[in-house]
């Protein structure tokens, strides 16, 4: 392996360079090389002291080792903890005050791969911190005096840590760990804070060969059947390393991340939520009829963590399942949010009686090209700011009698994205294809003028 100078990198790998990390197919996009390119300049960037975690993916330990190089070489102090749930590394960040780096592609397919990153205390780098990296990338970078190397057994001091915020036992859970980094801690932490735990793909395996690594309501099908067959009280999935949790109410039903919201503000009571833009009216709806505010942050678990952590919040929910509890604890670690929602089921009845309705959501995408797509969503903000209201934190969402439309610039892909949610399915419907054709005929004037 060898650290490569500037210019030997492909221009194209730019694109590895997302919003909120860094992130490939490993073999073509991102290889040892690369990543040790990435360490370097990560450290070049901002130096100090990183803990340095991996998902289970069959490249991890790879790449893990290729990003110590970099960050060494750069400077930087490592401290290796190995295969954890992404959980314990916001933990070591906010809680041990060491920068973060973990390798993992999160919900993606096998053969993707790519890193997070933390500061130390536990805010994400993202967004301009991502494209400083990149920058730092392509730029005549030097080997500087080699940082510190050590490691740590960091998984029983974060498993302490979470048993120290569980009082709730005696629960019957089914825990779909998806082959997953969550499957490292997950049923154990259970069982040990007293609950009866039943298990699917349990079994570590980079393959994720039980499900998919993405907790999708269509590969959620046994966890259903399970929580029914065995009655429990609910049943819980994650992602590929542990951060996105899906919630099953004990009807075998599959929440939302609103549903699964409202449950645990039911059962630990309700207070000021932050919430992303695409999340569902449901949450204004209960939360200020309790004389609460949900305060709406743009997408991205970011804004969300940030703002929470300012208002002190009581809860905080991203559409995707990702959730910031008991106050930014532990940021969005999904095992903690597993067991708030356990404290909250605890102290009801039945899950399922405190599950709110869910209203139909319609999500189109809009081909526009990348050099049109954000003047597009401008000039329409403008034009419908004239008719109604509309809030501009995130694309453009408009507020109408029946329901919302967001309209959003992808930031990946030439794409415009229209999210709907109305009070019937096809009110939503309608509402979607009338605002992405409003969205065609826009883009066709900007490619015409």
């Amino acid at each position: 392996m060898r650290i490569l100078s500037g210019g030997m990198i492909e221009r194209s790998l730019r694109r590895i360079f997302r919003l909120y990390d860094i992130r490939g197919v490993y073999g073509s996009e991102l290889t040892p090389d690369v990543m040790a390119r990435i360490g370097l300049a990560i450290a070049h960037y901002h130096g100090g002291r990183y803990a340095l975690g991996m998902d289970v993916r069959a490249s991890s330990l790879l790449l893990s080792r290729a990003l110590a190089s970099g960050l060494l070489a750069g400077g930087a102090d490592v401290v290796e903890v190995g295969e954890v749930p992404i959980g314990a590394m916001m933990y070591a960040s906010l809680h041990r005050k060491l920068s973060g780096a973990y390798v993992t592609a999160s919900h993606l397919p096998p053969e993707w791969n790519g890193v997070k990153l933390f500061r130390a205390g536990g805010d994400p780098m993202v967004g301009e911190d991502i494209a400083r990296i990149c920058e730092f990338f392509y730029s005549d970078l030097k080997c500087g005096r080699p940082g510190r190397y050590a490691r740590m057994d960091l998984l029983p001091e974060y498993e302490e840590f979470l048993l120290s915020q569980a009082s709730a036992t005696g629960l019957r859970i089914v825990v779909d760990c998806g082959n997953g980094a969550a499957a490292l801690v997950a049923p154990r932490l259970l069982r040990e804070a007293g609950h009866e735990v039943y298990t699917l793909n349990a079994d570590v395996d980079p393959q994720f060969p039980g499900r998919g690594s993405e907790p999708t309501p269509e590969g959620l099908r046994e966890l259903c059947e399970e929580v029914v067959r065995r009655g429990a009280h609910f049943g819980v999935a994650f992602d590929g390393d542990g951060d996105r949790t899906v919630f099953v109410d004990d009807r075998g039903r599959v929440l939302t991340a609103e549903q699964a919201a409202i449950v645990m503000l039911e059962g630990m009571g309700y207070g000021e939520v932050v919430a992303n833009v695409e999340c569902s009216m449901i949450l204004e709806e209960l939360v200020e009829a309790r004389g609460y505010r949900v305060h709406r942050v743009p997408v991205g678990r970011t804004f969300m963590i940030r703002e929470v952590s300012k208002r002190g919040a009581a809860l905080g929910v991203e559409s995707s399942g990702h959730y910031v509890v008991w106050k930014n604890l532990n940021m969005d670690d999904g095992l903690l949010t597993l067991l708030y929602f356990a404290e909250a089921a605890s102290k009801l009845d039945r899950v399922s009686e405190a599950v709110p309705p869910a209203y139909p959501v319609v999500k189109l995408k809009v081909e526009v090209p990348d050099e049109v797509k954000f003047r597009v969503v401008e000039e329409l903000a403008e034009e419908l700011a004239s008719h109604h209201r509309v809030e501009t934190l995130d694309g453009v969402k408009v507020y109408l009698e029946e329901g919302w439309v967001l309209i959003r610039p992808s930031n990946t892909e030439p794409v415009v994205r229209i999210t709907c949610e109305a009070r019937s399915a096809g009110r939503a419907r309608r509402l979607a294809e009338e605002y992405a054709e409003r969205v065609e005929r826009m883009a066709a004037r900007f490619r015409e003028g």
